[in-house]
């Protein structure tokens, strides 16, 4: 284009201005009703539209023959640059050309102008036609014409300039928009390799919750006071006490903190009720997600080394957390701090030997991250810990958390119980709770929530009495056999059954899966049922999915599932590998459904050969086609039969040969596959193996 509205001709008119008439008259006349007004095509089309019939009508006036000649390769220069703004708009998708008042006034402006112009030019034809012109009426008329081009030439050069200014701007506004596009698209593909990192979906706040306002103050004064200090040489900090005495829910605070702060790299913590939340398998990179989450500016950074080490998930945990989390954050000056809770519920000890050294490793090598953990006492992690200084303070706080004799505690859990039950118990009662919870926090809370529950049995009073008669303060055993003692009789028995699968499960079930697994099992009863009358021990979160409150009521339910059969309703007992046979014989059941069971192609893929990688909404259509109970059993039925009895193994003996026929295995694969299980496919064959009574999947 020209914008200082130069000709690109030279002379009279030439055979390259004829070409350039024809071409933008054809343009023109098959584009004319193409563009609508809120596209930036109308009123550059228009304009040259009009330009065009300026320029016929100025070949036809015979007089000052040079002056309009000369207007004539100003206006043809015009009209070319705005040709050559047609055809590069063109070419923008019909979305990108739409134009706001703002942009479209300037544009509008200059087409009436042109259209003016075009109505006092044919005009002044007219005129001249009409009347005849003697000798001095010529010279009178060549000096009128010599006045009128000059204004012409100054009313278009302005009002072209205010048109160009115009296409300028848009072009700029269009030129950040693609670059914010392009910033987006990058963005996208950060975000898309790093989605493609298997996650743990275990949500902490589905069970645990924040400190109770004006509780634990000096604990987390503590913390706060370490996770500040930048000259400190104590980058881990281990948050010790026995179970029940609220550590996660400091975690819980700490990470709240953090986060608000702007200094939270990510959370992680470990869980003995689910298969993938109490393991090392999935924790690096959950962590590069929760670090992307928490600080997109090292997203980059993260997506850099997912895409440099494609294998990384075969190498050893050390060199993920390296490569996922030391790395990237070597990118960022100021401090990162991670909470992992509850390390002692990572089953293997060998793994969590090798989590705790690796975490050692990486504060070695990151003088800006630090990291918070809790447990119980182990002593595998006090031997990782201690050469990093940090036992000392590690020892203060240990006895300033469950100290019963120091008065944080015990003021601490007072202050939670007369906000719990005031109005329920007399201040005297409420105080003699507190000192029969003995300093132990999940104590005094499963407390409060059986005297608070809207489904109780009996009267608070009488729930009081039975909670003070118990032999030894702080045994939190005797608060959950009292508890399952007070639900329905009628319904002890369905209530052990249910409980049974729950803890039998690899990972929480919906209330919709558990209710369909009880109707198979006919066994009775409802998840909501056992909500509204256990809702002290268990909970729902806001995805449907149902846990356990605590991990000392799973430990409680495992040391029943192990003690002899006693028909007393004081002697509480489970029966664990039944009710693995009962969930894997509705595994079998979901997996041959022809409604919501395997299927060829679930999700849908256009071809088989793509990678996961390569299909973007790959985690949509997994949400979409793929079920939970699928999902569930496709990744733990080989489990279940590994852990039930000899006798169900017999009875589901058919049902594994059936599974493990084409289709069917190829379909399950499938599954597998695309949802990141085949690992998890791998340990349930060697799983199964070992049990010579499996036909067809022992070796």
């Amino acid at each position: 284009m020209n914008p200082d509205g130069s000709s690109p001709f030279k002379g009279g008119p030439s055979r390259k201005r004829r070409q350039a008439y024809s071409v933008a008259a054809i343009t023109l006349e098959a584009a004319a009703n193409v563009a609508e007004s809120s596209d930036i095509l109308a009123p550059l089309k228009a304009a040259c539209r009009t330009t065009k019939l300026i320029l016929d009508n100025m070949q036809a006036v015979d007089n000052n023959q040079e002056g309009w000649a000369d207007l004539t390769q100003r206006m043809e220069g015009y009209m070319l640059a705005i040709e050559n703004q047609i055809e590069s708009f063109a070419k923008y998708p019909p979305e990108d050309r739409e134009v706001n008042e703002a942009f479209s006034r300037p544009l509008t402006d200059y087409v009436d102008f042109l259209e003016e112009s075009h109505r006092n030019i044919t005009n002044q034809r007219h005129k001249r036609k009409r009347s005849g012109l003697n000798e001095l009426t010529e010279v009178s008329k060549v000096m009128l014409d010599a006045d009128t081009i000059r204004k012409f030439n100054r009313d278009i050069e302005d009002q072209h300039r205010k048109f160009i200014d115009a296409l300028s701007l848009f072009t700029a506004y269009r030129i950040q928009a693609v670059e914010r596009d392009n910033k987006a698209i990058l963005a996208n593909v950060d975000n898309s390799a790093i989605l493609q990192l298997p996650m743990v979906a275990f949500v902490a706040s589905s069970v645990h919750t924040t400190c109770l306002q004006g509780t634990r103050q000096a604990v987390l004064k503590t913390i706060s006071h370490w996770a500040g200090d930048d000259t400190s040489h104590t980058p881990i900090f281990w948050l010790c006490d026995i179970a029940g005495s609220g550590k996660s829910t400091v975690a819980m605070s700490t990470a709240a903190i953090w986060k608000a702060e702007g200094t939270l790299g990510g959370q992680f913590f470990f869980s003995m009720a689910d298969s993938e939340a109490s393991t090392t398998e999935k924790f690096c990179p959950t962590m590069a997600r929760e670090l992307a989450d928490h600080m997109p500016e090292l997203a980059p950074h993260i997506t850099e080394a997912v895409t440099q080490h494609p294998a990384i998930m075969r190498t050893s945990l050390c060199q993920q957390f390296r490569t996922f989390i030391t790395g990237p954050i070597r990118n960022r000056k100021k401090r990162v701090i991670f909470v992992i809770d509850a390390v002692d519920e990572c089953k293997a000890g060998r793994k969590r030997k090798e989590l705790l050294e690796a975490l050692a490793t990486a504060t070695r090598e990151s003088t800006n991250l630090k990291i918070f953990i809790t447990s119980r006492p182990d002593p595998a992690i006090e031997t990782v810990l201690q050469p990093l200084s940090i036992k000392r303070k590690l020892e203060k706080m240990e006895d300033r958390l469950h100290d019963v004799d120091h008065f944080d505690n015990t003021d601490d859990i007072a202050v939670y119980v007369d906000q719990l039950l005031h109005g329920v118990l007399s201040e005297d009662n409420r105080q003699r709770l507190v000192k029969k919870a003995d300093g132990l926090f999940i104590w005094a809370s499963t407390a409060c929530r059986m005297l608070t529950s809207e489904t109780r049995w009996s009267s608070p009073e009488d729930i009081y009495n039975r909670l003070i008669s118990v032999e030894q303060p702080g045994v939190i055993d005797d608060v959950y056999d009292l508890l399952l003692e007070r639900t329905d009789p009628e319904g002890r028995l369905t209530t052990r059954e249910i409980l049974a699968l729950l803890l039998a499960a690899f990972e929480p079930l919906t209330v919709g899966d558990l209710d369909d697994l009880l109707k198979h099992t006919k066994i009775g009863g409802s998840a909501e049922a056992l909500i509204r009358n256990l809702g002290s021990v268990v909970t729902r979160d806001e995805t449907n999915l149902i846990h356990f409150r605590h991990p000392t009521f799973v430990e409680y339910l495992k040391r029943r599932s192990t003690s002899p059969v006693v028909d007393s309703h004081s002697n509480f007992h489970i029966n664990v590998g039944n009710a693995h046979g009962q969930i894997a014989s509705w595994c079998f059941q979901r997996l041959k459904s022809r409604k919501d069971g395997l299927k060829f192609n679930i999700c849908q893929i256009e071809s088989s050969f793509y990678l996961n990688s390569q299909i973007p909404d790959l985690d949509a259509r997994i949400s979409k086609f793929i079920p939970t109970a699928l999902r569930y059993v496709s990744y733990h039925w080989l489990f279940h039969v590994a852990e039930t009895d000899d006798n169900w193994r017999r009875i589901l003996e058919n049902d594994i040969r059936h599974v493990i026929q084409i289709p069917y295995v190829l379909n399950w694969i499938e599954i597998l596959s695309i949802t990141g299980g085949i690992p998890r496919l791998i340990r349930g064959l060697r799983s199964v193996s070992r049990h010579t009574g499996v036909s067809g999947l022992s070796g």
